[in-house]
């Protein structure tokens, strides 16, 4: 008997790659809910970035404004979000209060937070401590005032 050459191998048979294609209905079902999701997820994030774009220039607004402006840059910041008739007539404690209310803190009823007013009127420079202080607070409060729709 002759042993056979290497001409009369052959290469393996391959199987042909499964398909991508989804194989039952219950499969489309799937794919169809997940893009709906994401189309719905997609314009809410569009919704609220829009919606917050006041916030976003106020601060950009307050990384090159001095102290002597942070009262007026917080009562635009509020005007844009509640109706001026509740919003222009404060000022004083009944602004600071309104401040505090509206992100639910109490940063404006002590000092450094309380002297907004007074550093506005007085244009009296504070501590670069204090001015550190009372960057940080307007910040906090432009990023987390709630406002009730």
């Amino acid at each position: 008997m002759i042993a056979p050459g290497i001409e009369s191998l052959h290469d393996f048979q391959q199987p042909p790659p499964p398909s991508w294609m989804p194989q039952t209905t219950a499969s489309y079902f799937v794919f169809v809910v997940l893009i709906l999701l994401a189309i719905v997820l997609a314009f809410r994030l569009v919704r609220s970035w829009r919606k917050n774009r006041y916030r976003r220039a106020a601060l950009r607004e307050l990384a090159s404004t001095s102290p002597q402006n942070f009262s007026a840059l917080l009562k635009r910041t509020a005007l844009v979000a509640w109706p001026r008739e509740t919003v222009a007539s404060l000022s004083g404690p009944g602004w600071l209060k309104f401040l505090d209310e509206r992100a639910a803190t109490q940063l404006f009823a002590s000092t450094p937070g309380s002297s907004i007013e007074d550093i506005a009127i007085s244009g009296a420079q504070p501590s670069t401590d204090d001015e550190r202080r009372l960057r940080k607070i307007v910040d906090h409060w432009i990023r987390g005032h709630r406002v009730q729709a």
